[in-house]
């Protein structure tokens, strides 16, 4: 990040006081969210199945509803996925998986809300049912969505490497 901050300088691109204020300016949200401003690596491990296996789940009946929540949901790669796999990872969040500009993963279809790698999909997508995850169902049955629960919790915030990704 130093670099970076460095090289936009030097190319006028933004003004040395300007960077500074930004960046103090960030790091009292994050203080205030609670947040730790630090950076963080995780690497995912995988469990069990989930017991309602994920191919049960209707899904194209409930995206009228959804939305695809589980999309904007962030989950930590696994050295495989990290190496190989179709899904990128966030340069700001190792190992996470990308978002885009919308607050999805980067690999789904913005009109469809399906998924562009669906065959090679990590394993937590593979694995993932919604059925029972109050984050995003209040009632799971009735398809009511935790519209409260996502609105608080899956924002379009980006980190500033995935910010850059888009602009480059």
């Amino acid at each position: 990040m130093n670099g970076l901050a460095d090289l936009l300088v030097r190319l006028d691109v933004v003004e040395a006081a300007d960077l500074i204020a930004a960046v103090k300016t960030t790091r009292e949200q994050i203080a205030d969210a609670g947040q730790d401003a630090s950076v963080s690596v995780a690497i995912r491990s995988d469990g069990p199945a989930p017991t309602v296996p994920a191919e049960a789940i209707d899904c194209e009946a409930r995206l009228p509803y959804c939305k695809a929540v589980c999309c904007r949901l962030r989950f930590a790669l696994t050295v495989e996925e990290i190496e190989s796999g179709p899904v990128k990872w966030d340069l700001g969040r190792p190992y996470y998986n990308r978002h885009g500009a919308d607050g999805y993963c980067h690999r789904i279809d913005s009109e469809t809300l399906g998924c562009t790698v669906y065959e090679e999909r990590p394993l937590p997508c593979r694995q993932y049912s919604c059925a029972g995850d109050e984050r995003i169902w209040k009632d799971f049955d009735a398809m009511v969505i935790n519209q409260e629960w996502i609105d608080a919790r899956l924002g379009a915030e980006r980190t500033p490497i995935e910010l850059f990704m888009d602009a480059a």
